[in-house]
């Protein structure tokens, strides 16, 4: 029976113990000629014999498709060798002929193990609930630090430091190679649509999100730079170094991988002024601040973007487009031709809409800019304000033509129309580019000249973006569509005077109900701006605030439409 005992002790079925539905250990029913005070003490044995049981089987699994799964295997196995060491003894001592050691005797050799094994086995259960792989480093802290055993803590410690030994793995393969060292999807860093991106929930608890943000920016760095071919002597001998760190001290190397990278890449962006003639373009062009270029390009291409018939025209027509981009540039920008030649404009069927609304300007930045800052989502972003203010101009462009060249006799309506109409897409304009656009221009620059670190202008950058973004209400889409509906009624109200075929006056009844439709436009209009304004606070009050000043100064858009309303019950 001792033999039998010590077999079920590591876990094994036998002839006199054997397993239940349940994977517990129980006693065979031909046993019937134990004592009750016997089969009370193998209780707390057969306890421990089916968790020791339980957590081979987690040893022994196979195809573990995590490698801070396969860690833990690992390291479990580790804390049951002393235990099993154990058993070895008993079994050696019972060989050698000692009496001494009966179920007592073993029950005293085990059972100081049953804690830790009971601790191990709720462990394992816990990381068998869990979601995602990722999140086993904080389940092993958690168990660590919510004990007060010294024996179950340094059983904890020593599965936290094999579990940190793969994140310091992958860590060095993306910090020093920018290599993702992830096949089964369990970094907190991933690779979407050609850009890396941090997923927050994998985050372990001993980094945080700003330790997360400097592994990202370290390793989109050593990407660029691997992929140019532009990694120094001084690059490989401070990998060396930072593979010396003990894996203990990860904080120390992802800080001073982030320090040197940010240097590094700030004095190459800063030579000969390249990051200062990168914003500079971007500024003229994308953000329009030479609005010139681009009122000579719409007056070029308008004829091809307006009035096409199918994308195949459409498509052969870009080559004469971008043609006439260039002409505009250099009459313009003539002392920036380097940069120029870094511009193109594309048209690009899957954004919805026709012509004007399918103009994407690329610009193709010197490295690293273009694979660091200036990126697909960051592009993105700068055509959306592009395009939004290019319609602006087009469309003031074309009230302005109207009353240089029309003959048409303008009557009151017609004219308080058109004014009424330019007033709010002027002032539109004015809010984006003065409001929002230089005023965070002058924020990022102050951040710029105090700036001696590549990171910390990337982060300014992307703020300045964020603000330029919300305060445009890019992502609102009813303001948007608010917008596109003010722009649409403005060219349909200009193409009243291409159709009236010889006469000398509008048609009255498509006046009168363009006029009806710029009225609920400019409710709809002021409604949504009060309505965002009263959910605001602080800094975030001031340009929806700014807006609503500009637009109705002195209520002068909200009277008119009281005294039409006035008017019309009359």
């Amino acid at each position: 029976m001792i033999r039998e005992l010590i077999f079920m002790l590591g876990g094994q079925t036998g002839a006199l113990f054997v397993k239940n539905q349940n994977g517990q250990f129980e006693i065979c029913i031909g046993m019937a000629n134990l004592s009750p005070s016997e089969k009370e003490s193998l209780k707390p044995l057969l306890k421990i014999g089916s968790t020791v049981s339980f957590l081979n089987d987690f040893i022994e699994r196979k195809n573990v498709s995590s490698l801070y799964r396969n860690a833990v295997q690992q390291a479990i196995g580790k804390c049951l060798e002393e235990y099993n060491q154990t058993l070895v003894e008993i079994e050696e001592n019972i060989l050698d002929g000692s009496t001494l050691l009966g179920i007592a005797g073993i029950q005293a050799q085990v059972l100081p193990f049953m804690i830790q094994l009971e601790y191990l086995r709720e462990f394992v259960q816990a990381v068998e609930l869990l979601d995602g792989n990722s999140c086993i480093i904080d389940t092993v802290k958690h168990f660590r630090d919510h004990c007060g055993v010294a024996q179950i803590i340094t059983t904890f410690q020593a599965i936290y430091l094999d579990c940190l030994r793969v994140l310091h793995k992958q860590l060095v393969s993306w910090l020093l190679f920018g290599k993702l060292l992830d096949p089964h999807d369990e970094f907190f860093i991933v690779s979407q649509s050609k850009e890396f991106v941090i997923r927050g929930e994998r985050i372990p608890d001993c980094l945080n999100i700003t330790l997360a943000q400097h592994v990202l920016f370290v390793g989109e760095s050593v990407v660029a730079l691997s992929e140019a071919q532009d990694l120094s002597e001084e690059d490989w001998e401070f990998m060396g170094e930072l593979q010396q760190i003990p894996f203990e001290h990860l904080t120390e190397m992802i800080h001073r991988s982030r320090d040197n990278m940010a240097k590094r890449l700030w004095t190459q962006v800063s030579e000969n002024g390249r990051l200062k003639r990168s914003l500079n373009m971007i500024r003229n062009t994308l953000l329009m601040k030479k609005g010139d270029v681009f009122a000579d390009f719409i007056q070029r291409a308008e004829s091809l973007l307006e009035n096409y018939n199918s994308p195949a025209q459409l498509v052969s027509s870009q080559f004469a487009i971008n043609q006439h981009l260039m002409t505009s540039l250099k009459k313009y920008l003539a002392e920036e031709e380097a940069e120029i030649e870094r511009l193109s404009l594309n048209l690009k069927p899957d954004i919805p809409g026709q012509g004007w609304d399918q103009v994407y300007l690329e610009y193709k930045s010197e490295w690293p800019l273009g694979v660091l800052i200036f990126t697909t989502e960051t592009m993105e972003t700068y055509n959306s304000v592009f395009r939004l203010l290019l319609k602006l101009r087009r469309i003031h462009m074309n009230l302005n033509q109207l009353w240089k060249t029309s003959e048409t006799r303008w009557d009151a309506t017609v004219l308080e129309l058109r004014w009424n109409l330019q007033h709010v897409l002027i002032h539109l304009s004015q809010y984006i580019q003065t409001d929002v656009i230089e005023v965070q221009k002058s924020v990022m620059d102050r951040h710029m000249d105090k700036c001696q670190d590549f990171d910390n202008f990337r982060r300014a950058h992307a703020q300045f973006l964020v603000v330029i973004a919300a305060q445009t209400f890019l992502h609102v889409p009813a303001m948007q569509a608010c917008f596109k509906d003010l722009m649409e009624l403005a060219l349909r109200f200009c193409h009243l005077f291409r159709e009236k075929n010889g006469k000398s006056s509008v048609n009255s009844v498509s006046v009168r109900l363009l006029n009806q439709e710029f009225r609920r436009l400019v409710q709809l209009l002021f409604s949504l701006l009060n309505g965002m304004y009263q959910q605001s606070s602080g800094t975030s009050m001031e340009p929806i605030a700014q807006l609503l000043l500009r637009l109705d100064f002195n209520y002068y858009l909200t009277d008119g439409m009281h005294k039409d309303k006035i008017r019309v019950t009359e």
